[in-house]
């Protein structure tokens, strides 16, 4: 009888676990990540999500799939390292008064400066100069043509909050988000240099 009782209690222990994890979302804030034009993507606790992705995020790294396309990638304080899409990713990493993020992201060139105002630089073929609001970036880009303006993309304040890593993967993913289709080969192909944007009284080089 004591045998049953315990089999019993175990069997209830192991299903109350598995209801914790699969509900371990439920009352979490969920935060829209990118631009409306790329997949839609949204940030709830450790995981983001979107109709071809699904990308779960522990403390020193991001692993699932991505449009797709799987991920793998682990980070410290100076870089972040793993391959996206099968394409090797190394990004490095420095704070100080500002965030600097370079390197390769899935085979794409990165070159990205975050400041407490702005956004700036490149990935890929496209140039941005993104100034911070409450809900993400807004400003303009170039991605083969004339700067254009009022670009807005999704990347709210609390997503700020997180490690350095972990941010400077999210961002470089919300931007990557934005061309029509992930490819490298493609996303280098179909655009010119982009020119200078105006960042606040002080003009930027945004030119890959």
């Amino acid at each position: 009888m004591s045998r049953l009782l315990l089999l019993s209690g175990l069997i209830l222990l192991g299903v109350g676990c598995a209801g914790s994890h699969a509900n371990s979302r439920v009352g979490e804030p969920a935060y829209s990540l990118g631009h409306p034009d790329g997949e839609p993507l949204l940030v709830q606790g450790q995981y983001i999500t979107g109709p071809a992705s699904s990308l779960v995020i522990a403390e020193d790294s991001m692993r699932g799939r991505f449009r797709d396309q799987p991920v793998s990638l682990t980070w410290t304080w100076q870089e972040v390292t793993g391959a996206v899409a099968e394409h090797e990713t190394r990004l490095e990493l420095a704070e100080g008064d500002d965030t600097r993020v370079w390197g390769s992201f899935g085979g794409i060139p990165v070159d990205l400066t975050l400041d407490k105002e702005w956004l700036y630089g490149n990935v890929g073929g496209c140039g941005y100069a993104l100034q911070r609001n409450e809900d993400g970036f807004v400003g303009q880009w170039s991605c083969g043509g004339p700067l254009e303006e009022d670009l807005r993309v999704a990347f709210p304040s609390p997503l700020l909050e997180r490690s350095l890593g972990e941010r400077a993967s999210m961002m470089t993913l919300m931007l990557v988000n934005f061309t029509k289709t992930y490819s490298p080969s493609v996303s280098l192909a179909r655009f010119i240099r982009p020119r200078n944007a105006t960042v606040g009284d002080k003009t930027v080089n945004v030119q890959p």
